[in-house]
């Protein structure tokens, strides 16, 4: 499974920040993901590895975060295969990269992240979907990355465990061989920016959810956690 090259985009400076225009093609790709589910990371290996920016659907403005932040992801880079972050449902059939990341991890990472960069949210409302882009399970179920055509379906922990196999899946996916390493570990990820890269780890997440949180999120998402192979069994109690 591949997809067709593009070659639409151009790129121009707005006082210190470049922006990426693409416009919304049949031939656009998304990269999409729930929030904190990897997609910057990724962003960051298609940089290094095969020398793309990704655009995105929204006005992101960079200047909140450290100097090199714009640098790691490739602004004033060509976005050839006009990649487009999105962590919308979707609403075409484009193709796509989807990656999905334990949802525990990842809705803890959100409920961080709102609090240092946008506005304070209950971890409730983000487990129950009270919050931008819906919940976690639901968001997974709408794209259906296994099914969908030409998506190609990534999980965060493997593209952490094993960046190369990642890295091959890709190369596969866009008809285009890697030009590089990626060397751009978590840890260096963490020192440009340690809020926004806040530690990578499921795990320290994880243990930060417990209690009625939890008991809530098992009974929303538990049935998309074992398809996903993130519970083994039934959770309980």
């Amino acid at each position: 499974m591949s997809v067709v090259r593009v070659w639409i985009h151009f790129t121009f400076r707005y006082g210190h920040i470049w922006v990426t225009y693409c416009n919304m093609r049949p031939s656009t790709i998304w990269l999409a993901s729930f929030p904190r589910s990897g997609n910057t990371y990724l962003r960051t290996l298609l940089r290094s590895c095969f020398g793309v920016s990704v655009a995105s659907r929204y006005d992101e403005d960079y200047s909140q975060f450290s100097e090199k932040f714009g640098e790691i992801l490739g602004q004033g880079a060509p976005n050839r295969f006009n990649i487009v972050k999105t962590h919308d449902l979707p609403d075409d059939d484009f193709p796509a990269i989807y990656i999905v990341r334990d949802g525990r991890a990842s809705i803890v990472s959100y409920f961080h992240y709102c609090h240092d960069f946008e506005i304070d949210r209950p971890i409730e409302d983000i487990i129950a979907g009270n919050a931008p882009f819906g919940s976690w399970s639901n968001h997974y179920s709408s794209w259906n990355p296994r099914q969908r055509p030409t998506t190609l379906f990534l999980k965060y922990e493997d593209i952490v465990q094993n960046p190369d196999s990642a890295i091959e899946l890709l190369a596969d996916f866009l008809n285009e061989r890697p030009h590089d390493r990626f060397t751009a570990d978590f840890s260096k990820l963490h020192d440009i920016d340690p809020r926004f890269f806040r530690s990578g780890n499921n795990a320290r997440n994880i243990e930060e959810l417990n209690g009625l949180a939890l008991s809530l999120f098992d009974s929303l998402h538990s049935s998309v956690m074992r398809e996903l192979g993130y519970y083994d069994e039934p959770p309980t109690r």
